[in-house]
């Protein structure tokens, strides 16, 4: 693994930018974005369904479809305005969400009947990639493993914090999934608590590795990419007809915890798997990305995975959450994920 250098830069309104990269970042920074209001986010607790809801109001104002001559995360020094990345170039950036959900603004909420907190935490943005047209599909596999390594120091960063129970780096890819910035980027929230799928993962590993006993079925019938390392499967339970989740054959916490073989596996299958999409679909594949990781960096139970959600029912027909998965969360399925696993290992292996 070559040498990873990362730059802590502060920013006019004394929060962190991050840049990491395979050379080291000497640049100074050129004008920043004028420093914007912070949002005081609070959350309420949803006693019919037993979990937290977050508002943030401020978030209706977010920046939304600006012309590709005004994409905020394109390198502002390149460009006639500022960015929110004030250099000429970079290869990863990581900076806090202006519009964030979970923040560290401690004001306290009071509702009538129910029960309240304030939205703790952390959300930030992290941009893939300085070119605006790039997807994972078409990055290097070294700068994919960056990002992997990327992930890993915020995760172990973050989850020092004593307000933050859970990280979640995740991606949506596509309009169809709500993006309203094209340029390469995803982002991580970081919970004040642990968010209920999770929870239900958390307790599904201690009873037993279910990933493990599913092993040896996924790598004969399911799977649509594997090496020695990793395996990138269509679990047999999905409920998405292209659903597929990245799993490392042996039990990791998180990418913390990857070897630098698993580490060039991992970006081998993350771009096998969004190209693969993309071919299928002839057209970039809509999805939704999340890393499900332990909630500490050490558990021993908990596999770490990747799981995408492509919001398509059948070929490129939309998948729309009817009744029986909006409202009893009972979801339907009309293809059977042994066809639909044979249909994308011819576009992903």
């Amino acid at each position: 693994m070559k040498k990873i250098f990362k730059k802590e830069f502060k920013r006019n309104d004394l929060r962190n930018l991050f840049l990491y990269g395979y050379k080291e970042h000497l640049e100074k920074a050129s004008k920043e974005l004028e420093i914007t209001t912070q949002p005081t986010p609070h959350m309420r607790w949803n006693p019919s369904r037993q979990e937290w809801v977050t508002y943030s109001a401020t978030r209706k104002v977010r920046t939304s479809f600006p012309p590709q001559e005004y994409c905020p995360l394109c390198p502002g020094a390149e460009l006639n305005f500022p960015t929110e990345i004030p250099f000429k170039n970079f290869e990863i950036a990581i900076f806090p969400n202006r519009w964030a959900s979970f923040n560290k603004n401690n004001k306290q909420m009071s509702i009538e009947g129910l029960k309240s907190q304030p939205s703790n935490g952390e959300c930030e943005v992290v941009v893939y990639s300085p070119n605006h047209k790039d997807t994972i599909a078409q990055m290097s596999i070294e700068r994919i493993e960056l990002l992997f390594n990327a992930w890993s120091d915020r995760y172990i960063n973050l989850m020092k914090r004593d307000d933050i129970k859970y990280v979640l780096p995740f991606e949506n890819r596509g309009v169809e999934c709500g993006v309203t910035l094209h340029h390469p980027h995803g982002q991580i929230y970081a919970f004040p608590f642990i968010p209920p799928v999770i929870q239900k993962e958390i307790e599904a590993f201690r009873k037993e590795n279910f990933i493990e006993k599913l092993m040896k079925n996924l790598e004969q019938n399911y799977y649509v990419f594997q090496d020695d390392y990793v395996i990138a499967a269509i679990p047999p339970f999905a409920r998405y007809a292209y659903e597929v989740w990245i799993i490392p054959k042996r039990r990791l916490a998180g990418p913390w915890q990857f070897n630098d073989q698993e580490y060039n596996s991992f970006a081998i299958a993350l771009q096998k798997v969004v190209k693969g999409y993309d071919d299928f679909l002839g057209r970039r594949c809509p999805y939704i990305m999340g890393l499900h990781a332990a909630p500490t960096l050490d558990d021993t139970n908990f596999h770490f995975h990747m799981e995408f959600y492509p919001p398509l029912r059948h070929g490129d027909k939309p998948k729309v959450l009817a009744g029986s998965e909006s409202m009893a969360g009972v979801f339907i399925m009309d293809v059977l994920p042994e066809e639909t696993a044979v249909e994308l290992r011819k576009f992903m292996s």
